[in-house]
């Protein structure tokens, strides 16, 4: 197949994150399989979702990763001018969900399979297919432990999320979480004697507005924007008009600038969330706030000499190496001790927003790209 016939078939699977992705994981594995990759799975807890790890050349430690993710996001309540799991190719554009983001870039590497197997590689090219990015790169850590039990160390990895083609060598960390605004039911008609739930969820989300304030001053210039943010995105509660809430819930993140420590914006919130309890408690002593964690991610710290960066850079010719505030697998890699950089097809400014695209421009920039990485696995 080529890659446009590939990322179109990916893009035909629904992998959006709230489902499995086992449909495209078991075509990606037979395909590969068949072009004589050796192939790991992980499964998720629910054995509904996999990470795939597969392998061409020499055995041991070394080589290349190509990584990519297989989930996406929600289509829900978006306005889209066609199917979004129906690819269409209009005036030179590839439309479909993931078509950037970034199942562009898993097509492209998987077309080049037969062309990996027949090359004569001195190091392995690896490719590493994951679940659950888009809630919090929740499926790598998964992959990366089963690699670490394995002995299996790469040397790099280039993750292909959008970035037209761009060397990206850093990016924030972020974590999403809630936080259960707990109170006491109560007649409406007096506030006093109760605690209403939805004001303190409104309170929290004023602080937390505060303390990405707070953030502002302590910037780097490489980010846009350029210092570690905080904010709510969803809040859930109150049952009626008349009623006080019992329980709400805020559902929030932070993004971090990748070499400050996330801890301290998390003890912040839990300090200043503990302050505003003092009303709240004096009506009700069962008042609180409850916040859990539900995933995390680290940020990539720039590292120019990295392998992963250097590779990239002679690869491209890039001259410069940027930096994105969005978040990615790369910095799981480097946790785990894997240099790596991202580069791939597609902006963006396209991911997560309907009539979602990728220029075919951009495929065949990464195919020519990839390319060059295959034969860099032989030299």
């Amino acid at each position: 197949m080529s890659a446009l016939d590939l990322v179109k078939t990916l893009i035909g699977f629904d992998t959006t994150s709230r489902g499995s992705n086992l449909e495209l994981i078991s075509f990606a594995r037979d395909l590969l399989e068949k072009s004589g990759a050796r192939c790991r799975l992980t499964p998720d807890a629910t054995g509904k979702k996999a990470n795939l790890f597969a392998t061409f050349g020499p055995d041991g430690g070394g080589g290349f990763v190509l990584s990519g993710h297989t989930d996406v996001v929600p289509v829900d309540g978006q306005d889209w001018s066609s199917d979004p799991f129906k690819p269409e190719v209009r005036d030179g554009k590839l439309y479909g969900r993931g078509a950037c983001d970034m199942k562009g870039f898993v097509g492209v590497a998987l077309s080049l399979a037969p062309e990996i197997a027949k090359a004569k590689l001195k190091r392995p090219v690896h490719f590493a297919l994951s679940y659950d990015e888009e809630v919090g790169c929740v499926g790598v850590t998964g992959l990366l432990e089963d690699l670490k039990k394995a002995g299996i160390k790469p040397a790099l990895a280039l993750v292909g999320e959008p970035t037209l083609m761009k060397i990206v060598g850093a990016h924030k960390g972020g974590a999403k979480l809630t936080t259960t605004c707990c109170g006491r039911e109560h007649h409406s008609s007096a506030p006093e004697k109760g605690a209403n739930a939805v004001m303190m969820a409104g309170e929290f989300v004023a602080m937390l507005d505060d303390v990405w304030n707070g953030l502002r001053a302590d910037a780097d210039p490489r980010f846009d924007p350029s210092h570690s943010t905080v904010q709510a995105t969803v809040i859930e509660g109150g049952t009626a008009v008349n009623i006080l809430a019992r329980e709400a819930e805020v559902t929030w993140e932070y993004r971090c600038l990748p070499d400050r420590d996330p801890e301290k914006i998390l003890q912040t919130v839990r300090e200043r969330a503990d302050s505003l309890l003092t009303k709240y408690r004096a009506r009700a002593s069962e008042a609180a706030f409850n916040t859990e964690l539900h995933a995390q991610y680290p940020g990539l710290v720039m590292d120019e000499d990295s392998p992963a960066v250097r590779l990239a850079r002679e690869l491209t010719g890039a001259n410069q190496v940027e930096a994105v505030s969005y978040g990615t697998e790369a910095g799981h890699f480097q946790a785990y001790g894997i240099p790596a950089v991202i580069c791939g097809p597609g902006s963006i400014e396209q991911a997560h927003r309907p009539d979602e695209f990728c220029a075919l421009s951009e495929l065949e920039a990464c195919e020519k790209f990839l390319r060059k990485v295959i034969a860099k696995a032989t030299a």
